[in-house]
């Protein structure tokens, strides 16, 4: 069994044991922000950071590997998409290195998002490499670095002003508690999983209520978030670690949607809050 194919709680146990033996080391800042790092370093995966990524972005093959829905509404200039969940992956990676040469240098959202280290392991697995995980995420660098980052095709002039601001994303939050009442008592509302098929389980936490718009499948979100407008119905959104659903934000408002709220943290936080009572 790979680490990738695991539910989100036995990965988190995963990751516990896997850290529970190992040494306190200079990183301990690194361990706090990036919680991720100590366990793919025994993978053979080595991380790149924020300043360090810019100094070596022309003579890096950087490959964005979140859904395509995230890549462009907001994605680092000069990379190329292949999604960690596309079944030729590999493949897809290989031609770019034998095109574009390395080092291969993978990125997400970060810190919590551990799909930019999933996709270093995998192409180290096929011989592919070296490669490196860029695991500040794409958000950190558009706001230092905005003129290479791209929103919706075009360079960022101005961060403050383009990007959605923190208080506009979190005014559409709720805690764990209250987005679990607002499942429970509004029988208008609908909840809508929009994690991808490497992150979701079997485990249904709402009742069977909520419905699967992976950001994978835009057509499928599409069809579900317009029809909620027409019937006037609110949409409750989880994902994750409470990541993707930032990048969600600007479809949703383009798209006209204003009755929406999205789960704090995502579901990860949602098994923490609950795993800690």
């Amino acid at each position: 069994m790979t680490f990738r194919s695991l539910s989100p709680r036995l990965a988190a146990m995963a990751l516990c044991v896997g850290l529970a033996g190992a040494p306190i080391a200079a990183g301990a800042q690194a361990f706090v922000e990036f919680p991720g790092r100590s366990l793919y370093e025994r993978f053979g995966v080595d991380a790149v950071d924020l300043f360090d990524l810019r100094g070596q972005l022309s003579r890096s093959t950087l490959i964005d590997v979140r859904p395509r829905l995230e890549y462009d509404i907001l994605h680092i200039e000069g990379a190329h998409h292949v999604p960690l969940s596309a079944p030729d992956f590999e493949d897809q990676v290989r031609a770019l290195e034998e095109e574009h040469g390395g080092p291969l240098v993978f990125y997400c959202n970060g810190r919590e998002s551990y799909m930019s280290y999933r996709a270093a392991a995998r192409a180290n697995s096929a011989g592919l490499g070296p490669t490196q995980a860029y695991d500040a995420g794409v958000r950190d660098w558009a706001e230092r670095y905005p003129d290479l980052a791209i929103l919706r095709g075009e360079p960022i002039e101005d961060s403050e002003s383009q990007l959605i601001d923190d208080e506009a994303f979190e005014a559409r939050l709720l805690d764990a508690d209250s987005f679990a009442r607002r499942v429970r008592d509004d029988d208008d509302a609908v909840v809508v999983d929009v994690r991808g098929s490497e992150q979701r389980d079997e485990i249904s936490l709402f009742a069977g209520r909520e419905v699967s718009a992976s950001l994978e499948n835009i057509d499928r979100l599409n069809r579900i978030v317009d029809r909620a407008r027409r019937d006037g119905s609110p949409l409750l959104i989880f994902d994750q670690n409470g990541q993707q659903v930032r990048w969600l934000q600007y479809h949703l408002e383009e798209r006209g949607i204003e009755d929406y709220r999205f789960l704090e943290g995502g579901l990860q936080h949602f098994y923490d809050e609950v795993m800690s009572r």
